[in-house]
């Protein structure tokens, strides 16, 4: 069996065998297309140790001692020769089989070797699928052993009350559960939609006048809003990572006063507005810890900002850094609305909100402070809330475990200072030649926007199809490309350039998508991008990826 479409029949016949009601025919089937009579799949019955006949096979065989030698010889050796008892006398048999106990015996014929290697690296998904079936099956049965006990248990009348009390139980917790999911859908259409009616109101309002002050302020008011709704899209991801456990931490020896003293510069200008007084007491014998800078940082952003939004005019806020033991703690104090009793012990619950209703004061999705009891515990630490009552303040408590080991001298680092966020300075770019691939159109043109003010040749493309044939006439020094696309999408794009002839298979590519997920990232570095980076991104950030993507492919072929 050497061509392609050969092969393909044999898979075809191999996928059927997933259908229990085809299995017999397209074993049949199968079989033949190997040069084999017939074929019978074992599978390993954990309970027995020995490995029986699928489901959707005969159950029954004669001289069962012959087919379970040949069997046991297969599955130690992956292959062997032998024969087995059949209905009319001697059969010649093959066998394959692997470790798990999946065994397909082939019954007559001369077997192909090809087809032999090709159905040895199935065999693991047939064993699979087949000791699913088993489960499943078994699953059925106790399902139904169990509305019998269910129904015989309802008959005595001395259990009946407790029964309609757990019920009932059931019935207000899925209840709560219900009005939870509902509350929150209802928070994150309105949280979400707030900001997007003061970007959309702003765009249209700009449109019509074209004053300069309003520009400037229309434009500070726009961007404040888009970041405030990707700190909620954020918040939202984090929260789906932790539900399924993929939230990591990228660890290295931490200094906390960096940390908080960029947290508080991020939450100042709202305190400032507010005329909020924002105070930090630092012990530097406390500041260094083992955890993830970034993470760690939206920690004390979470504790700030909301110290801040609970504040009313002229209040004060404290950050303290200290060492207690061989831990150092963290409290943020405020001057704020402080915490009910009846609430305290559900502060830091996910979607818990002292006030949920429509007529709140303060806004939030009631995530943040669930996000930070995690990172805090991934940490290895603790997170406290204090409160003497409403109207009294509020103090929140982090204590981390100090890094086990620093010189007095943890050395001191120099910081670079953050990046000028004009496009002005970044010319560097000028005669790069960029392909850009995204099927959106506002977000095409913002790119190409952003690259050609800072000095590149671009070259824009809405689909893959396009950007190969754009490809096919011109070299690029680099491609950018978004994921998802319609028809086909970057991972598609990337792949089909790698398979090009030089210099196409060096290009270098940054994939900038949606998808945020450390999966994702690996999945784009995977198929072929050297960099990935999310959106939204920020014009400076992007222009820098470029120039350092392009640095080092220069380096590395220099």
């Amino acid at each position: 069996m050497k061509g392609s479409e050969e092969i393909a029949d044999l898979l075809r016949c191999a996928v059927a065998l997933a259908d229990l009601s085809q299995r017999p025919t397209a074993a049949v089937a199968l079989a033949r297309m190997m040069g084999a009579d017939d074929l019978i799949i074992f599978v390993r019955d954990p309970q027995i140790g020995q490995s029986l006949p699928a489901a959707g096979f005969p159950q029954t065989l004669q001289g069962r001692r012959s087919w379970q030698a040949l069997i046991d010889r297969a599955i130690e050796g992956e292959t062997a020769e032998g024969s087995v008892t059949g209905a009319d006398g001697p059969l010649d048999a093959r066998a394959i089989g692997v470790a798990d106990g999946t065994v397909v015996v082939l019954i007559g014929g001369n077997p192909e070797q090809t087809a032999v290697a090709l159905l040895r690296s199935l065999l693991p998904m047939f064993g699979s699928l087949m000791r699913l079936e088993a489960v499943a099956h078994q699953a059925a049965v106790e399902s139904t052993m169990a509305r019998q006990a269910a129904a015989q248990s309802s008959q005595l009348a001395s259990k009946l009350d407790s029964t309609r009390a757990e019920l009932q139980r059931a019935v207000d917790v899925a209840e709560k559960a219900t009005r939870a999911r509902d509350e929150f859908l209802a928070t994150v259409s309105h949280e979400l939609r707030t900001p997007l009616t003061s970007i959309i109101g702003w765009i249209q309002l700009l449109r019509m006048e074209r004053d300069a002050r309003l520009l400037a302020d229309g434009l500070e008011t726009i961007e404040r809003n888009a970041r405030a709704q990707t700190r909620l899209i954020e918040d939202i991801l984090d929260f789906s990572r932790i539900n399924a456990g993929k939230l990591r931490l990228e660890v290295s020896p931490t200094d906390l006063v960096d940390v908080m003293n960029t947290a508080i510069e991020v939450v100042r200008p709202a305190a400032d507005a507010k005329g909020v007084r924002v105070e930090s007491v630092f012990d530097p014998d406390a500041a260094h810890v083992s955890g993830d800078s970034d993470r760690l940082q939206q920690v004390m952003w979470n504790l700030l900002s909301n110290a801040v939004k609970f504040t009313p005019r002229g209040g004060r806020v404290q950050l303290r850094l200290e060492r207690i033991n061989s831990q150092c703690e963290v409290t943020v104090t405020d001057t704020g609305q402080g915490i009910a009793p009846e609430f305290l012990p559900h502060v830091f619950d996910r979607f818990s909100q002292a006030d949920g209703s429509s007529t709140r004061i303060h806004a939030g999705l009631g995530l943040g402070l669930g996000i930070v009891r995690h990172l805090v515990e991934l940490h290895g630490g603790t997170v406290q809330a204090f409160s003497p009552g409403l109207g009294a303040g509020s103090t929140f408590a982090v204590r981390l475990p100090l890094l086990v080991a620093h010189a007095s001298g943890v050395a001191a680092q120099s910081v670079e200072a953050p990046p000028s966020r004009s496009l002005q300075q970044h010319t560097e770019l000028t005669g790069i030649s960029i392909v850009v691939v995204e099927d959106n159109a506002d977000s095409r043109r913002l790119l190409t926007t952003i690259l050609s003010r800072s000095g590149a040749v671009v070259r824009a493309a809405e689909s893959v199809p396009a950007a190969l044939r754009l490809l096919s006439t011109e070299r690029p020094d680099i491609v950018i490309s978004d994921i998802e696309m319609p028809g086909e999408d970057g991972y598609s794009l990337i792949r089909k350039i790698r398979l090009q002839e030089p210099p196409a298979t060096h290009l270098p590519a940054i994939a900038l998508t949606a998808y945020t997920r450390s999966v994702d990232r690996v999945r784009a570095l995977e198929a072929g991008f050297q960099v990935h980076m999310s959106k939204p991104v920020e014009p400076v950030e992007l222009v820098a990826a470029v120039k350092s993507l392009l640095a080092g492919q220069r380096k590395l072929h220099a």
